[in-house]
């Protein structure tokens, strides 16, 4: 066996448990369900584009900002992370990882094949959402903007890769099936939750270094602001977000989505002349490869040293 028959093991024992199927029909009623809904019965015969739903944001710069992309992708890292946090871990505990290191498979094997495994079962369960709401769109007379709509897809597709990679990590990291569970449980927290909380506490936490040392000045409202934004796109599920949203509108709006109102002000006139590197396109993108790529190297590198 090799990496790719670890991940066709992996994807058949989906198919079995029926794991899969639920996945496919979960997003089909979210993803399609929503669609058909949205344009079957709330915009019926209104000539509305895909943007109506797929770039759907309300209430920006406020509390309760909203978007479609941004509650896609709260789901999708939570089924990605709920799919890949007990492959590794369930099989040590179940004793099967022997047998399956037993045959002519490296330990690297196993891990970039339960990635590789799990992946594909999130992302065509998700596609087949897609599917469904691409033709719910023109079955219903909605006008489906193409680059925007393969956009969205794809983003969403890297997103459910990275929270999968994620899952992996901690699997590979844990000794247990319950501390697994734990710390999914409360990274999913940090990301969903709390990130903001510490993108806006570290800038004050330097200022109050800062008030501390003689010599040393404040940072500005503006570098505050910069700051604060640089480390909200660190969390993957923000930089997703951003990503999708600068596909329906400008990248300075993009950024400026879910700001507050004294931020806005701020950060308006700095985003309108030039988007700093940290905050540009490809730096946010570099982000979401980076979540993808680093973590099953560490999982790899401590399940390589793990007494099984």
């Amino acid at each position: 066996m090799t990496l790719e028959s670890v991940a066709r093991k992996d994807f058949r024992d989906a198919l079995r448990s029926r794991w899969l199927l639920g996945l496919t029909l979960f997003f089909s009623l979210l993803i399609g369900g929503s669609t058909t809904l949205f344009y079957g019965y709330l915009l019926k015969d209104a000539g509305a584009n895909s943007e109506a739903l797929f770039g759907l944001t309300t209430a920006p710069g406020g509390l309760f900002s909203f978007s479609f992309a941004g509650m896609l992708g709260f789901v999708l890292a939570l089924i990605a992370l709920v799919t890949a946090h007990g492959s590794l871990i369930d099989e040590r505990e179940s004793g099967t990882m022997k047998l399956l290191l037993s045959l002519p498979n490296s330990r690297r094997d196993v891990v970039l094949g339960k990635f590789v495994g799990r992946t594909l079962v999130v992302i065509v369960a998700m596609l087949v959402g897609f599917v469904i709401a691409l033709f719910a769109m023109l079955f219903t007379g909605g006008q489906v903007m193409f680059t925007s709509f393969a956009g969205q897809v794809a983003l969403s597709g890297l997103l459910a890769t990275a929270f999968v990679s994620i899952g992996i990590w901690l699997s590979a990291t844990s000794e247990t099936q319950r501390q697994a569970l734990f710390s999914t449980v409360g990274l999913y927290f940090i990301f969903a939750v709390l990130w903001s909380t510490v993108a806006t506490g570290v800038p004050r936490v330097l200022n109050w270094v800062a008030d501390k040392v003689p010599g040393v000045e404040q940072l500005a409202s503006e570098q505050i602001a910069l700051m604060r934004l640089f480390i909200k796109y660190l969390n993957p599920l923000r930089a997703y977000e951003t990503l999708v949203a600068q596909l329906y509108g400008s990248a300075a709006a993009a950024r400026l989505f879910k700001a507050g109102f004294a931020e806005s002000i701020v950060l308006q006139p700095v985003l309108k002349e030039s988007i700093p590197f940290y905050l540009s396109t490809p730096f946010i993108l570099a982000v979401l490869l980076g979540w993808i790529v680093v973590p099953p190297l560490l999982g790899y590198w401590s399940f390589e040293r793990a007494d099984l």
